[in-house]
């Protein structure tokens, strides 16, 4: 940038006072900046200080200098950027749009700007508007830190109606081309695009499937081939066609009364790789196992082939069939969506059984729920996952990693972020490992009960190249055997499957740094009504944890024989078998209420610091409780939750730290 001429200010003045802007809101403190030199400082000198202090992390002199900077009536693109972002993370949501934009009006293709204006207006509800401004930074920088995530998250939580259609189709093709985010999160944006033109596809098919013209399209459109191979579909309706659609093309290759083409075989391979990401949970009938049984007699003859896999690959994930047809271990094709199948359904489950052999293993499993959860965990690593967002490039400190997550509330302590200790209690298959990551100078310790989820979580590890985590089998109830004090502690979904919680709760507290936080996640007793009557209805018919029982289960609800609510047909963990099992058929679960959790934290002398959730849902509570500036009283949130109960659906997950004495 050329310099600027700084004759025409050389003044004296004394020392001011430089208020917010009236346009930027008049609640915000005046913040005085002394400035004892005989000459104005440059606008260069400004900016430099303004950058060097914001980038030190000393907000309040940045503020300073930015609000000088803009009194003087300047303009400078980085100066409204930065000083919006200042805004957004104070919760000044209309003064920081303003200056975005005028950031955005001095530079259109500043990145930054247009980002931080997505994350004001998510903020703020205005969802299209938002997405416009992602979809925007990925035109102006494809590489833009974070956009991706970002944008997936978006999506996740937004109502998809509101947005642009042809803004969506675009960015879900690209947000499925890609292996660095968590794919099902766009199940909702598919689903509402999709849905509809896949049941006018699919519905109504005849007897004679592959001479559909419906049948053609659907099995060329790319978006739903991918969509396939990366979102656990999670729809009732389109499960029940799946499910049709693999009967008949099961029945088809056993009697080899078609020629099965290659958009076939590729409609095939993407349906195995479906079934494998949902743990086999659509039913099958009698005439199946007749049809299979005639392609595994097959294969073990000698007949193996593309086709034959493919099909057996909707029915078994492929290396439980190894002992049967061991010329799978060397079956070469040319088609790289097979060897993507083989891969996902052999190489890598033989790659976790062999790194099982290496996992570290402290103290003992005595407890006897202890044992029974762990054969769950070892039978059904949970929860199952194939990509994920690693937040390895993006770290923060403590301090704005949860501040981030307990808005509006936050610390203050001056953390150290030098050599922190994290330890994830119950860290089953890996994927809390990917968002621990966002902690600086972290070392991270991962304890579970079962060795299968851990080599799960080791594949994963080394997949990503994270080295900065030691993975043990243990018990919560033996974690005093690491003989280490963490800084940060994260169990979330574990103690309420214990056979006494406040005891695995006592024990991890015994391990945290006295300055230390404790992030927590448990059942919600009146969010999850629904699914607790059915467990117990499972209970009472003593059905065991057996594929047979959940495909059994979820008949009768299709059926309508089950006579409870089925609400949870709505959820996600309806449509796996490992989260299906982990729900309904858990050998050992505790649900609480609020009332319950206050009075745990009460006891243990730990402050609450808030609760992960929307940022809608935080807007909607300040509605009915705007003295809670904080959104930390626990009796307020109770009562929110008894007009919406459906908030803590995906449990109570919450921040707590030591009271100080």
């Amino acid at each position: 940038m050329k310099r600027s001429d700084n004759k025409k200010n050389k003044q004296l003045y004394k020392v001011s006072t430089f208020p917010v802007p009236a346009d930027l809101g008049a609640d915000h403190r005046n913040l005085t900046l002394n400035t004892y030199t005989l000459s104005q400082p440059s606008k260069e000198k400004i900016i430099d200080q303004a950058f060097k202090f914001h980038s030190q992390g000393n907000i309040s002199k940045a503020e300073k200098y930015y609000q000088l900077f803009i009194n003087q009536g300047l303009k400078d693109f980085r100066v409204f950027s930065n000083y919006g972002a200042i805004l957004l993370d104070l919760g000044k949501l209309k003064e920081a749009e303003i200056l975005t934009r005028k950031a955005i009006e001095q530079n259109p293709d500043f990145a930054i700007a247009q980002f931080n204006l997505g994350k004001i207006l998510q903020n703020l509800g205005r969802s299209k508007e938002a997405f416009d401004c992602y979809v925007k930074v990925t035109k102006i920088d494809p590489k833009f830190p974070n956009i991706y995530e970002t944008i997936t998250s978006f999506l996740g939580n937004s109502n998809s109606s509101l947005l642009n259609h042809t803004k969506l189709i675009d960015i879900l093709n690209l947000l499925l081309e890609r292996n660095d985010i968590t794919h099902n999160e766009l199940f909702a944006a598919f689903n509402f695009l999709y849905n509809d033109k896949i049941i006018s596809h699919l519905e109504k098919l005849d007897s004679d499937l592959f001479k559909e013209e419906s049948f053609k399209l659907f099995i060329n459109d790319k978006l739903i081939m991918k969509a396939l191979k990366k979102i656990t579909f999670k729809d009732l309706r389109l499960e029940k066609i799946l499910t049709r659609i693999r009967k008949y093309i099961c029945e088809v290759i056993s009697n080899n009364t078609e020629e099965i083409d290659y958009s076939e075989l590729q409609f095939i391979i993407a349906l195995g790789e479906q079934c494998f990401l949902n743990e086999y949970i659509y039913s099958l009938s009698e005439e199946e196992d007749s049809f299979l049984s005639t392609i595994m007699n097959r294969c073990i003859n000698g007949e193996i082939s593309e086709t034959n896999i493919s099909i057996l690959s909707c029915y078994f994930p492929l290396y439980k069939l190894l002992d049967k047809l061991p010329s799978l271990n060397s079956f070469n094709s040319s088609n790289q969506s097979l060897k993507e199948l083989i891969k996902l359904q052999i190489l890598e489950p033989l790659e976790e059984i062999e790194l099982s052999k290496s996992i570290k293993k402290i103290g003992f499993i005595y407890d006897d729920i202890s044992q029974k959860v762990k054969s769950q965990y070892e039978e059904n690593p949970f929860p199952r996952w194939r990509y994920g967002s690693n937040l390895g490039s993006h770290k923060v400190s403590i301090s704005q990693a949860i501040n981030n997550e307990i808005k509006p509330n936050f610390i203050s302590q001056n953390l150290s972020d030098s050599n922190l200790k994290v330890l994830i209690a119950g860290c089953g298959t890996g994927n809390q490992i990917l968002q621990a990551q966002r902690y600086k100078n972290a070392q991270i310790t991962c304890i579970d009960l079962s060795i299968s989820s851990l080599s799960y979580a080791q594949r994963k590890i080394n997949e990503l190249k994270i080295n900065n985590v030691e993975l043990i089998q243990m018990d919560i109830l033996e974690v005093s055997l690491l003989k280490t004090k963490f800084d940060i502690i994260e169990c979330g979904g574990v103690l309420h499957h214990m056979k006494e919680p406040n005891l695995g709760l006592d024990c991890l507290l015994d391990c945290i740094d006295k300055n230390g936080f404790l992030k927590l996640a448990l059942y919600s007793r009146i969010a999850i009504k629904d699914v607790i009557a059915a467990a117990q209805h499972i209970a009472s018919r003593n059905l065991e944890p057996t594929l047979e029982n959940i495909h059994l289960f979820r008949e009768e609800v299709f059926s309508g024989k089950y006579p409870g609510n089925k609400d949870f047909v709505n959820f996600r963990d309806f449509y796996s078998s490992s989260e299906f099992r982990d729900f309904f058929f858990h050998y050992q679960a505790h649900y609480i209420y609020l009332s319950q959790l206050q009075e745990v934290l009460k006891t243990r002398s730990l402050k609450f610091l808030g609760f992960l959730l929307s940022q809608s849902t935080k807007s909607l509570y300040k509605n009915y409780f705007p003295e809670d500036k904080k959104q930390t009283n626990l009796d307020n949130w109770a009562k929110f939750e008894e007009k919406h109960p459906n908030t803590f659906r995906g449990m109570y997950q919450f921040w707590v730290c030591k009271t100080k004495n």
